[in-house]
């Protein structure tokens, strides 16, 4: 894919998505810290669940990866509960950080963010016609953030 096109379809994706606001919860403080602050200098609009005043089309989801229960189950029970401020045909996506990551690596900060961006154009890809399979480098970038202890999962 060209950068013309690749640039078109993020203008397209952006204008579809940020409607609302992005809405940014979790409990690994580190990671929604670093994603506050990424979105912020992006121009993205963002708010939580305490602070949100319409329903959020896109929903991340930050959360730390505990051995005694499962991430998946953690990750449902915590969208169920903010059900209320999350549209209908909103894309729901987890980010799963192990306690042994440390998000440090600005480089890594970009792959997260790009997987992410990879989850929101599969998901509205009835919206945004687009590609459907990876890149190589996002193949690449997706085999590093497995190795760097990162599962991102879509909830629709």
């Amino acid at each position: 894919m060209t950068r013309k096109r690749r640039a078109e379809r993020l203008r397209a994706l952006a204008a579809h998505v940020l409607t609302a606001p992005v809405l940014l919860e979790g409990d690994a403080e580190q990671l929604l810290t670093v994603m506050r602050t990424g979105a912020r200098s992006a121009g993205i609009p963002e708010t939580d669940h305490a602070s949100s005043t319409q329903p959020a089309r896109v929903v991340v989801l930050a959360i730390q990866r505990d051995a005694r229960r499962s991430s998946l189950v953690k990750a449902a029970s915590m969208l169920r509960e903010l059900d209320d401020h999350i549209a209908p045909d909103a894309v729901r996506i987890v980010v799963v950080q192990s306690r042994r990551t440390k998000l440090a690596p600005p480089k890594l900060q970009r792959l997260v963010a790009a997987e992410v961006l990879f989850h929101v154009a599969l998901a509205l890809s009835n919206v945004i016609p687009g590609q459907k399979e990876r890149t190589l480098r996002q193949r690449v970038g997706l085999a590093t953030l497995d190795a760097a202890g990162f599962r991102i999962l879509r909830f629709g």
